[in-house]
């Protein structure tokens, strides 16, 4: 698969962007796509991953749903999505998903995560071990802001930031004055 800002294939993207312990894999802006997501999913080498970043690769849900199927980001502890096109679905698939289950870090800055996307993150079982939750510039407005902040799920929370999301007084109070986010250290609503 070829893509405008890179003439490789993804099958020789992979390897080159990988680190040389295995651990971390960076195509950031490799415009991979959701085909790309496919390849990556079905090759082998990547047992090790504990960092993935897919920033501004033009995924979408459904390239998330085959992402969150896969038992390669089990061990995924840093996950960056950033500048793509993910939506509620795409974050529901995330959240829903036991394979992200050791996931410390989601980044799904400026993407199209509403409040349907941010309750399914705020009730999702499986990112109970979230310290790092980027959100910024999305569309999730009061009432993820509320889903958010009676989280019990996300008590480990130490940085959130959902800057951008339209998110009136009564949001912004709920997310500082939220007694789940006892953890907190870092929190940007406005």
């Amino acid at each position: 698969m070829n893509k405008p800002f890179n003439d490789e294939p993804v099958e020789t993207l992979i390897p080159k962007s990988l680190s040389a312990d295995g651990t971390q894999l960076d195509l950031r802006l490799k415009y991979i796509g959701d085909e790309g997501i496919k390849i990556l999913v079905g090759m082998g080498g990547l047992e090790n991953l504990q960092g993935l970043n897919l920033e501004r690769n033009e995924i979408t849900d459904e390239g998330i749903k085959v992402l969150a199927q896969s038992s390669l980001v089990k061990n995924i502890k840093a996950l960056h999505l950033e500048r793509n096109s993910i939506s509620d679905s795409g974050a529901g698939a995330i959240a829903n998903s036991p394979n992200f289950s050791k996931l410390e870090t989601l980044n799904l800055w400026k993407n199209d995560v509403g409040s349907a996307g941010a309750g399914e993150i705020a009730k999702g079982i499986f990112l109970s071990n979230l310290k790092s939750l980027d959100l910024a510039q999305n569309k999730i407005g009061d009432a993820g802001a509320a889903a958010l902040a009676k989280s019990m799920t996300l008590a480990d929370l130490e940085y959130l930031d959902v800057f951008g999301n339209g998110i009136g007084e009564e949001g912004q109070k709920l997310l500082k004055q939220s007694e789940n986010f006892s953890k907190m250290q870092h929190l940007t609503v406005e």
